[in-house]
């Protein structure tokens, strides 16, 4: 970067090129490209450790998609074929991939400001200051546990938890739950908890699902499907647009489990919930559950409070194009849902997208 790129704000802090904001499999494939082309760069991470956001997540967890499919730019997935990872090995995977490419990785940063400084960026961290021309933001699609606001108003002596922190049964400490929220974390949910002994009501539309396991799914080691999601169901079609219309603040359809699995499970599948009426939830058909505990699966949000710029729509989402924001120079996401497709959210999906932006940066470098 020229000394003319920025502004002297009177802040000493590093200077890069780039600086990639998430650690995660969005960073990581960007992190692979920029390598691939000797910029210079940075990747800063908030967890302690490469893979974390994974680690995170419920013990039972496993990819819907095949290990064939789980692939990031230049290294495969380390398992068999068909087999489905589970949420750990991901994550293993993820720090394995930063370690063979000797990815620049910062941990323990979080970034929580954001601002345009003359023809780049500054970013803080704290009391830290870091600047560069091009950042790309790869903190994924949603970033804050969502519940829905009515949440506070159900009686106290209730248990209630999100899927955010939900680990495993263990930590529910009711003997009947009602799960609200029927996509691929809801679902699962609550069949393990049906499993485990608990009764169990999930609540919500059905979300469809993707045909993984089934037999057209498994046609040919799924690989007419996996083109089916990486080429087709693209914002450059039809269909890929109306899907995206359908999911983008809905949820995508259920790709592990089915509905029969839960029904199968002992769960009991009943409409949306409206609201509370006297502390007690409530469903659009106006009954109420007898649940001892309420365990949302109602999704997350967009948290972009720390990124100081007009770009973000009325819901809070940016607005951009493949990634791109026009209306600043210089500024990317990447790993966003549908940011081109369906599969941009994908372990095996977001690689593409990465090349793209990768190669957006080295245009802005070289002035083109």
């Amino acid at each position: 970067m020229s000394a003319s790129a920025i502004k002297d704000t009177g802040d000493k802090g590093e200077t890069h090129s780039t600086i990639v904001i998430g650690g995660g499999q969005a960073g990581l494939a960007a992190g692979y490209f920029l390598a691939r082309e000797g910029q210079d760069f940075i990747i800063l991470d908030k967890e302690v450790r490469t893979g974390d956001a994974w680690r995170k997540r419920w013990d039972s967890l496993r990819l819907f998609t095949p290990s064939q499919f789980d692939n990031l730019p230049g290294m495969a997935f380390p398992k068999p074929r068909n087999y489905l990872p589970s949420k750990d090995e991901a994550a293993d995977y993820l720090e394995e991939y930063a370690l063979h490419f000797k990815l620049p990785v910062r941990h323990g940063i979080a970034i929580d400001g954001l601002e345009r400084n003359g023809d780049g960026y500054i970013l803080s961290s704290g009391s830290d200051r870091f600047f560069a021309r091009n950042v790309i933001i790869a903190t994924g699609s949603y970033q804050a546990p969502y519940t829905p606001s009515f949440a506070s108003q159900i009686d106290h002596a209730m248990f209630q938890m999100h899927s955010a922190t939900y680990r495993n049964p263990q930590q529910v400490a009711a003997r009947s739950v009602l799960v609200v929220g029927s996509g691929n974390s809801g679902t699962e949910i609550a069949i393990e908890l049906a499993n485990a002994g608990r009764q169990v009501w999930l609540s919500g539309r059905d979300p469809g699902r993707l045909p993984v396991h089934t037999p057209i799914g498994k046609l040919l080691g799924g690989r007419p499907l996996w083109w089916a999601v990486t080429h087709l169901v693209t914002l450059d079609t039809p269909i890929g647009r109306k899907i995206k219309e359908k999911t983008m603040h809905r949820g995508g359809p259920l790709g592990q489990v089915r509905r029969d699995d839960a029904v199968n499970a002992g769960v009991n599948l009943i409409p949306r919930v409206a609201g509370v009426e006297g502390g007690t939830v409530r469903l659009e058909d106006g009954s109420a559950i007898p649940a001892e505990g309420v365990l949302w699966a109602t999704g997350f949000r967009p948290d972009y409070n720390w990124i100081k710029l007009p770009i973000f729509d009325v819901k809070g989402y940016p607005v951009h194009r493949r990634g791109i924001v026009q209306s600043n120079p210089g500024l990317y996401f990447l790993g966003l849902f549908f940011q081109s497709g369906l599969s941009s959210s994908f372990l095996g999906g977001v690689g593409k997208d990465a090349f793209y932006i990768s190669n957006q940066v080295a245009k802005n470098i070289q002035g083109i």
